[in-house]
């Protein structure tokens, strides 16, 4: 049996969306530690571009074995139904629309699913949930954003939910992780559940059936850490388990 192969949707440069200041310059990018803590588990990690032909998401699909949603900038609000907040930057509209596109036709074919900060708020507007446009928002929330400079080197404890696929993955009642996010679950998709959260009642983790997973913290950024080693683990062994599905 081969790799298994992840497809992880690729992040795009602000010049992609301004072709006025940089019309010959466009570019996506993908952060190496996430394809790094793929590799570290024996799995193939491949880039897919957000492309406008959103014909192509079934054939990328036939391709991957998992899809790993990585972190990014803010989701447009017009994709749940609001106004754009002040708070709010969206700026990537053409991977909103691909992302969401391709995280369905992943779900519908059961597909394992990995999400990681933006990766947690796109699955669930994918299915149909809302977003706090800022934590500030959310009555009693407090700031979960970076102080300082973006290093994950702020903490904060997150309570796992006994019972659910992250409890049973992780094996502990309640973990530390990093933080860094300034938006967060406000209506939760039909379909998923929580699967953690913080003291203030932030969403922390989701999940939904087969292998559906997503955290809203950077595992990836700690790669030493036994427990995000444990979700890298889980993610590529159900990736694995599909190619003998695929046969």
């Amino acid at each position: 049996m081969g790799k298994p192969v992840i497809g992880l949707a690729l992040a795009l440069m602000a010049e992609d969306h301004n072709f006025v200041s940089q019309p010959a310059y466009r570019f996506e990018y993908l952060k190496e530690q996430y394809y790094e803590a793929i590799e570290e588990q024996g799995a193939l990690p491949i880039g897919i571009p957000a492309t406008e032909r959103l014909n192509t998401v079934e054939q990328y699909c036939d391709m991957i074995n998992g899809l790993f949603l990585i972190g990014g900038e803010d989701i447009n609000p017009s994709l749940y139904g609001e106004d754009l907040d002040p708070l709010c930057k969206p700026m990537m509209p053409r991977r909103d629309q691909f992302e969401c596109k391709l995280i369905n036709a992943c779900h519908r074919r059961q597909i394992p699913i990995f999400g990681i900060c933006r990766g947690l708020q796109m699955m669930n507007v994918a299915f149909g949930g809302t977003l706090y446009q800022d934590l500030s928002q959310m009555p009693g929330a407090a700031n979960h954003g970076q102080v300082g400079e973006l290093d994950y080197s702020t903490r904060h404890q997150v309570e796992i939910i006994p019972g659910t696929k992250l409890h049973h993955i992780l094996g502990a009642d309640r973990i530390e992780t990093n933080t860094g996010h300034h938006q967060g679950i406000k209506k939760l998709a039909n379909g998923l559940i929580v699967s953690a959260k913080t003291a203030d009642g932030v969403v922390e983790a989701i999940e939904g059936n087969s292998f559906t997973i997503a955290v809203q913290w950077h595992p990836e950024a700690w790669s030493c850490d036994p427990y995000s080693r444990k979700l890298f683990a889980a993610f590529c062994e159900a990736a694995t388990t599909e190619i003998g599905r695929k046969k």
